[in-house]
């Protein structure tokens, strides 16, 4: 079987860990890597000396033989480029978020599922064994209803004005990613919320943000995502976890970025298991995307609609 030939536009900290995984993929072959830096193009030409390294991305989209393109730039420059792709037929595989602002991403939505194309976008929680374990246990019935979906991320991490631009505050940038895994857990829309953030060190924008309420079906949630913890402390530890309570059981996870530890309490069983936590899950996404071109079917992937709704209710 032919490879799926395919481009990376930007080969930053995401533009390489995507490289790394298309040209280790059997299914992929990584024909192109496209960036405005010189410095970043040097790189790419020593780590992949196979591929064709481009600065200007219109080679890459007039290529008929590219079949799909990854896009790991940012988010002000993903909507020229997503269309760019849709006009050349390309199938796609796009950070998050899609676009600086919340307007251009719902017409992102539109013009994408109107292009019969894979449009995937880069929700690596979806991609988690724990969370799949999760939901599968919840599905089971052995929690009985689903009742409370409760989710932290609190890490050391960036301080203000570091590692975000475009993407937006941190409750965008970071924080969409757990809005999108609570609304997977309850299969439902969101409906009343409640939030409330803190403006560490007298920042513009809140570098810590909770947010309760409840969705459409009736479960409650409530998120906590914050750069917060411990920023200067010797050892930085962090407070990861989800926490599913259903009327007779309940579900939860907690990770420490090397492990994640699963524990299920049902009626009818106990389930404890622990494996790699795998970070941004990239070699899963790109397998699950260039099999679904392949089949011409969407095999699990997150789409555009999924992004764009969690983003804005981040937002």
């Amino acid at each position: 079987m032919e490879k799926l030939k395919a481009g990376i536009i930007g080969f930053g900290k995401m533009g390489q860990k995507y490289a790394k995984e298309l040209s280790g993929n059997p299914l992929c072959e990584l024909v192109y890597i496209c960036d405005t830096s010189e410095a970043a193009r040097e790189t790419a030409a020593e780590m992949y000396p196979g591929a064709i390294i481009i600065e200007n991305e219109d080679i890459l989209f007039s290529d008929k033989a590219v079949r799909a393109v990854v896009l790991s730039t940012l988010a002000d420059d993903r909507p020229g480029q997503m269309r760019k792709a849709i006009k050349t037929g390309k199938h796609i595989l796009a950070e998050k978020p899609i676009a600086a602002e919340i307007r251009t991403e719902w017409a992102l939505v539109e013009e994408t599922e109107r292009s019969g194309l894979m449009v995937a976008v880069n929700l690596f929680n979806r991609m988690a064994w724990y969370h799949k374990a999760i939901i599968d246990f919840i599905r089971s019935g052995e929690i009985g209803e689903l009742a409370i979906v409760r989710i932290a991320h609190q890490t050391p991490g960036h301080m203000p004005q570091e590692g975000h631009v475009a993407e937006g505050p941190a409750f965008h940038d970071c924080g969409m990613h757990y809005v999108d895994v609570a609304r997977w857990y309850a299969g439902s829309e969101y409906d009343t919320y409640h939030a409330q953030g803190v403006r560490m060190w007298s920042y513009a924008e809140p570098w810590w943000l909770q947010v309760h309420g409840t969705f459409r079906n009736g479960v409650i949630f409530d998120i906590t995502q914050g750069f917060v913890y411990g920023h200067m402390a010797i050892d930085q530890t962090h407070n990861c976890y989800v926490d599913v309570i259903g009327t007779k059981g309940i579900a939860r996870m907690t990770h420490d970025f090397k492990k994640a530890t699963v524990q299920l309490h049902g009626i009818n069983k106990t389930v404890i298991m622990a494996d790699d936590f795998n970070d941004k899950k990239i070699n899963v996404i790109v397998n699950v995307f260039a099999r679904s071109i392949i089949e011409g079917r969407n095999l699990g992937f997150p789409t555009v609609r999924d992004s764009v709704i969690a983003s804005d209710m981040s937002w």
